[in-house]
């Protein structure tokens, strides 16, 4: 157990690769410590608001591309600014005044604003907690996102309460997700779940048949090690969570894909560059894998 766990935490997104942030600076890859973090924070994010009777969810669309990661920070870092404009226009209404206004359930008066602490918090240089971008009301009973400037949201979802007896009635949260499935180490993944990595990240699965020689067939001699193509994939992720296929593992034998092959495998460019080191791809393997993985071409 405490080997598995030690092999987790140092497996990172982009071993040997180029990392840059969401705004191009480059930066440290983030590691299997860093999506951890990510990963089970989202994981309570989702449970409060999909499993909240009081909110139900209005809309959602996909960060697909590095203009909307990009985009969905830009609005981050406005929702901050636009805080304290808010605050002040929320101040300006007294108790009298919501009183007054007989389209504002009674509820509302229940309702107390919160300071920028608890809406905002840095961690380090790449990480911060930060609620919702909608931000006129808050609830506090809500977990903190946190975000890593590293590693982009895949969707943003609408939450709306539509419950007539909370404080919290027409509150919309329109906030960044990341998706549990693609920012879970890879190492931790089960084979459904990979699957279900791949859909979100709309990466082909592409299965590579062998077909033994006809007097191989005859005389049932099978494939030499090096020729099969055979076991699990083995995917290489970059800071983004895309990822590639580099290689296929069975019984702790690791075959990389060869150059003449990667077109038939969509073997991506980074991943291209990182095959190419035998030696960094051998102590990858071995630090995700074990010690006593073989590699070959």
């Amino acid at each position: 157990m405490k080997l598995t766990l030690t092999i987790i935490m140092m497996w990172s997104f982009t071993s040997y690769a180029q990392c840059t942030d969401i705004f191009g600076k480059r930066v440290n890859c983030p590691d299997a410590e860093d999506s951890l973090i990510i990963y089970n924070n989202t994981l309570r994010v989702y449970d409060f608001y999909d499993k909240n009777s009081s909110y139900t969810k209005i809309n959602t669309y996909e960060v697909r591309n590095a203009s909307d990661k990009k985009e969905v920070f830009d609005k981050l870092q406005k929702a901050r600014k636009m805080f304290y404009v808010i605050r002040k226009e929320v101040s300006k209404l007294s108790i009298e005044d919501k009183k007054a206004n007989p389209s504002k359930p009674i509820q509302e008066l229940e309702y107390k604003d919160v300071s920028f602490n608890d809406y905002f918090q840095e961690v380090d240089e790449y990480r911060f907690y930060q609620r919702e971008l909608e931000n006129q009301i808050i609830n506090l009973e809500a977990p903190m996102p946190i975000y890593d400037n590293r590693i982009a949201p895949i969707v943003v979802n609408e939450y709306k309460c539509l419950d007539s007896t909370s404080m919290y009635y027409g509150d919309i949260v329109n906030i960044p997700l990341y998706i549990p499935v693609v920012i879970k180490p890879a190492v931790m993944l089960t084979s459904t779940e990979l699957e279900q990595r791949n859909e979100w990240l709309h990466i082909k699965t592409i299965k590579k048949m062998v077909k033994p020689k006809m007097e191989e067939a005859t005389m049932a001699i099978k494939p030499k090690a090096t020729d099969e193509i055979t076991g699990r994939p083995v995917y290489l992720y970059n800071e983004y969570g895309s990822g590639s296929i580099i290689g296929f593992m069975y019984k702790r034998k690791f075959r990389k894909i060869r150059p003449e092959e990667y077109k038939d495998f969509v073997v991506l460019k980074y991943a291209q560059k990182f095959l190419e080191n035998d030696e960094k791809v051998a102590q990858w393997i071995r630090v995700q894998y074990g010690d006593y993985c073989i590699v070959f071409n």
